[in-house]
């Protein structure tokens, strides 16, 4: 699996890494959700530096966007934050964000520190 999750006091820290596919992120996003430590979280932090290859669609990512509707109805204090330098990432995550189903906070950094700064700042 090209992902790792590490459970914070607060939040969840996800690290993709490798080649990361559609399927992969999907499980992922199950992981979390499904996980009963998801109602406490205030946080979320995907961090994509390390990916080498990500494999996106447009119709995938409304998918999965359409996903965290539900999810954020149970927990809506939660933010979002990615870490991502790539520009297909980058695009596929203002793709996600532009679907407009997210209602939580939901940034873009390009390092884990300023990352963590928001989130500290934010919540």
């Amino acid at each position: 699996m090209p992902y790792r999750l590490t459970w914070e006091s607060r939040g969840v820290y996800r690290q993709y890494y490798g080649d990361v596919t559609i399927r992969e992120r999907r499980a992922s996003f199950d992981a979390i959700c499904g996980d009963a430590r998801y109602d406490d979280l205030r946080y979320a932090i995907t961090d994509y530096l390390s990916v080498d290859a990500y494999q996106v669609t447009s119709e995938a990512t409304l998918e999965i966007a359409a996903m965290h509707v539900a999810p954020l109805v149970t927990n809506p204090r939660i933010v979002i934050a990615a870490v991502a330098t790539r520009p297909d990432i980058v695009a596929a995550i203002q793709d996600f964000i532009s679907h407009g189903l997210t209602s939580a906070p939901y940034r873009i950094f390009g390092t884990l520190d300023e990352a963590r700064h928001w989130i500290q700042t934010t919540r």
